[in-house]
């Protein structure tokens, strides 16, 4: 149950000797269950690590700013929250929005953050100020399981450690915005503990946008001989409001206005997850527990039609196990893993309909009342063998079954189930001819069975109202997606050097697609063909001179249709026709990253230090969503640049940041829909604006 068997860099590739009383080494990194190094190497493909340093300095505030950094990585903000953004990587999305094809799968600890009725991942209830790193491994993640189908992100927590650390930070800044985060972690012999807690608060920069994010996060961890076990707890209780898009004469002329304001999320969440492993005579043996639950509602306040409210709660809890080792097989190195793993999660929807006024002209009305209670499981094994003259070959293969009923307790007759099944396999060859280099090559393959939500509203002739309805319409088929890859790293660690180039070639059959019919519903269609193809190129130099840090990086993407389809649209009451070729919407073809941290001042002893840093994006143009057949103008290309100087001396940290910089206006998002306001109701562009300058100033102390 893993990332996949990952090459680790060449110069870390000495054998690990294993004692049989003394636990190995042990690898993380892209890794669900740990193993060791020498088994986890091998699996080729592209990963990437975002170390705690990377997002602090930035001062990210969720996984989406975090993953921008990387190539080919382009948010935007549909919702209008900036802490609810969407994240399109190699094509492929991952958001809070229900509604989106969601083809990335993210986990917390090796356990996955998805949620049961559309796969949405809700950022603000991830503990990203808790995290020692977020790894990202790109493609499907055979190991892993399913819905991986672009890539898999992994949010591994810190634990305590000697010597003991204790931080505290206090923020504030533009649009009435203030933060305040603590932590604390040590080591004792073979126990450890460590404690997080963050509450934020912010007005927001349009109308009606105000949050309120308070996560906590602790972990207890035992290290002994044998025996390496963390029990760790996370919870949440936000409530953030939403602006949503406008049209685009409005978005140009007041970008702060909020076209229907009321509309807010609010979510509590916890997660309690038990990772452990130990040695089983030469065996590694990884066995990890968990339970999660959600109760949360999002209420939407719409011009047409009335106001609507959903109340979700879900109930999820699963493990894992698996075993790795090597043998011999004819004079070389055998690496094996082998594992199971299966979940149970329970989902309720209500949705309400709304008074106009949120309630005020007379109670809600209950118009669908849904329940599931889904059963995944899955075994899974591979291997990797040294084939000589620094080759390695890797093999893998992963079984999923899925049992996915759902019950309509308001109308019985409308209640169904759905069973998937699945062998996803995965075959890669990686070369490593020294200094620092290697080559590798794969092909794998991966699927993503339809949510709940998307089984429930696939019938074309009755279109579902948003949030979404559900009933036992046409049955949707599972996403199935294959990719060819071939890549190569160089790591100089004498240097600072880390350079990378990856080409990579996806296919997609049955993509499962929302069609907007109408403003506030649709339905789910699986589309016959689709292909996200592309380039990436990082380039890392931290070796120029002392805390002098350059990197750039490059992401060109094509996602196309390969297949003739009809498709309904709000643009046009007949539909449109989308023909092979045709760009999916909001998929830039070009992103480029680039930064640069410059050292002012070298302090040392009693002397302050001092560090200056730019960061700059570029995002291509856009076709707007509800133009898939490309027949409208694209968003605007834009670019965007954030600047910051940070002070340390002694045991304190004062930081200075300013986002935007130099005020750019742009939209990251785009749509259509028809604007009631004006006479006859006409269908517009609607766009999301992006935030303008902004500043946050921070003070923190070690103590």
């Amino acid at each position: 149950m893993l990332l996949g068997l990952l090459p680790t860099p060449v110069g870390a590739q000495r054998p690990d000797s294993i004692s049989r009383d003394t636990l190995a080494p042990v690898v993380v990194t892209g890794v669900r269950l740990p193993t060791v190094r020498e088994i986890a190497r091998g699996l080729a493909g592209r990963t990437a690590t975002l170390n705690a340093g990377d997002l602090d300095a930035r001062g990210v505030r969720s996984l989406a700013d975090a993953l921008e950094q990387l190539p080919g990585v382009t948010t935007s903000d549909e919702l209008g929250a900036t802490g609810q953004l969407d994240v399109s990587l190699r094509g492929f999305q991952v958001s809070p929005v229900i509604g989106l094809p969601q083809g990335v799968t993210v986990y917390v600890d090796g356990v996955r953050a998805n949620e049961p009725d559309a796969h949405e991942v809700n950022f603000d209830l991830l503990p990203l100020e808790d995290v020692e790193r977020v790894e990202v491994v790109y493609g499907p993640s055979v190991l892993l399981g399913r819905n991986a189908l672009g890539a898999a992100v992994n949010l591994v927590t810190r634990r305590g450690a000697d010597p003991p650390s204790r931080e505290l930070e206090t923020s504030a800044g533009s649009f009435g915005r203030y933060e305040l985060k603590a932590h604390a972690g040590a080591r004792h012999g073979v126990w450890d503990y460590y404690l997080g807690a963050r509450y934020e608060r912010e007005d927001g920069w349009r109308q009606e946008t105000g949050s309120r994010i308070a996560t906590l996060f602790g972990k207890a961890g035992l290290l002994s001989g044998t025996w390496d076990a963390t029990l760790s707890y996370s919870g949440a209780d936000n409530k953030i409001f939403q602006a949503g898009s406008l049209p685009e004469s409005v978005a140009a002329a007041s970008p702060r206005v909020n076209f229907t304001g009321g509309d807010y999320f609010a979510p509590t969440a916890h997660l309690v997850i038990l990772n452990a492993q130990r040695l089983v005579r030469r065996a590694q043996l990884a066995v990890n527990a968990f339970g999660r639950s959600l109760s949360s509602e999002q209420f939407n306040v719409n011009f047409v039609g009335e106001d609507s409210r959903q109340r979700t709660r879900t109930r999820i809890g699963g493990g894992a196990v698996q075993l790795s080792a090597k043998l011999h097989v004819g004079g070389k190195e055998l690496r094996w893993l082998a594992g199971a793993d299966a979940d149970y999660q329970h989902t309720a929807v209500r949705i309400f309909a709304v008074p106009r006024g949120g309630g005020g002209g007379g109670p809600d009305s209950l118009t669908e009342s849904v329940r599931t209670n889904q059963l995944d499981a899955g075994a899974f094994a591979g291997a990797n063998l040294d084939l000589g003259r620094s080759l390695t070959a890797t093999l893998a293969a992963r079984y999923d079954w899925i049992r996915l009923p759902f019950e309509d307790l308001v109308d019985a007759t409308q209640s169904g189930l759905n069973i998937y099944r699945r062998v996803s396999p995965r075959a890669g060859l990686s070369w490593s001819p020294g200094r620092g280099h290697e080559v590798f090559a794969s092909v794998s393959r991966g699927f993503r069975a339809p949510a709940v939500v998307e089984i429930g509203c696939s019938d074309p002739a009755a279109a579902c109202p948003l949030p979404f309805a559900l009933g036992p319409d046409p049955a949707l088929q599972p996403v199935v997606a294959t990719t060819y890859e071939l890549g190569w790293h160089a790591r100089r660690a004498g240097a600072g050097l880390d350079a990378s180039a990856n080409v990579y070639r996806t296919d997609v059959r049955d993509d499962v697609f929302f069609i907007a019919s109408a403003v506030t519903g649709g339905y789910f269609q699986n589309i016959g063909a689709t292909r996200r193809t592309g380039l990436e190129l990082a380039l890392q130099w931290g070796g120029v001179g002392p805390g002098l840090r350059l990197y750039t990086n490059y992401g060109y993407t094509v996602a196309t249709f390969e297949t003739t389809a009809q498709l309904a649209t709000t643009r046009d009451s007949g539909g449109e026709t989308v023909k092979p070729g045709d760009t999916l919407p909001m998929v830039p073809g070009h992103r480029v990253n680039a930064g640069l941290v410059i050292p002012m001042l070298s302090g040392t002893g009693a002397r302050p230090s001092l560090y200056a840093a730019l960061d700059a994006r570029y995002v291509g143009r856009q076709w707007l969503r509800g133009d898939e057949a490309n027949a409208t103008r694209r968003l605007a290309d834009y670019a965007v640049a954030d600047a910051s100087v940070t002070v340390n001396w002694r045991e304190l940290e004062l930081r200075a940041m300013v986002g935007n910089v130099f005020d750019q206006r742009y939209v990251s998002f785009g749509t259509f829909a028809p604007n009631p306001t004006e006479a006859g109701t006409p269908v517009q562009r609607w766009v999301t604006p992006g935030l303008p300058r902004h500043l946050q100033v921070s003070l923190s102390a070690d103590f």
